[in-house]
């Protein structure tokens, strides 16, 4: 009795300790399903992740692709907030002088309003935000006497959009920056064209009559 009694035990142990080696195997390959499918998941969020700086990569690259070609649209100062007249009251509320030229041309890829004051003793120059009127940047330097400097105010002039269309009707293509320019002490528009060959041709428009003066390539 005594020895069936040891067999039987021992078999009953050796049953027990099958059924925990299969637990445990069965608990690993568990664990293991499990780490695998935890990697997956961070494999896929990182993927999205990737994917979504891409996304934000391109549309970074579009944007700044869209404002370069930008730089070859025409002028229009009727989409400007600010006009040239609000420019030179700007400026002068900074400076305590007499005007000297005027334009519109781009800085840093933006447009800007060039604005150009004298007193007895300094120049001052500014550049304006066409629509807010910030300043993109300001210098003030020591009056050369050499620089026989000529004044005008804005309102005796004519409007600088007429001078603009006046360009226009006699040289073909695109305003791109214009200012003002004493010659031989006559005042005009300078208005600066791009045409569709790629020229860039400059046509001078009298600032006080508004008459076609000539045009250079």
């Amino acid at each position: 009795m005594n020895t069936k009694f040891k067999i039987t035990s021992l078999l009953i142990a050796a049953s027990l300790t099958l059924a925990a080696c299969g637990n445990d195997n069965n608990e690993e390959t568990t664990n293991q399903s499990e780490s695998k499918q935890t990697e997956t998941t961070e494999s896929t969020s990182d993927n999205k992740s990737e994917n979504n700086d891409s996304e934000n990569d391109n549309s970074s690259n579009e944007n700044s692709n869209n404002a370069s070609s930008n730089e070859g649209d025409e002028l229009d100062m009727a989409s400007f907030s600010k006009s040239i007249e609000d420019a030179i009251e700007e400026a002068k509320s900074r400076f305590d002088g007499q005007l000297t030229d005027i334009g519109v041309s781009k800085e840093n890829n933006q447009y800007v309003y060039k604005i150009e004051l004298e007193s007895d003793t300094e120049e001052y120059e500014v550049s304006l935000d066409v629509n807010d009127l910030s300043v993109v940047k300001e210098e003030t330097e020591a009056e050369d006497d050499e620089n026989d400097n000529k004044y005008f105010n804005y309102s005796d002039l004519v409007k600088v959009e007429d001078a603009i269309q006046t360009a226009k009707d006699n040289v073909n293509g695109k305003v791109t920056e214009w200012s003002t320019d004493f010659d031989d002490g006559n005042l005009y528009y300078e208005i600066e064209i791009v045409q569709d060959n790629g020229n860039n041709v400059d046509v001078k428009v009298d600032a006080y009559t508004g008459d076609f003066v000539e045009s250079d390539d």
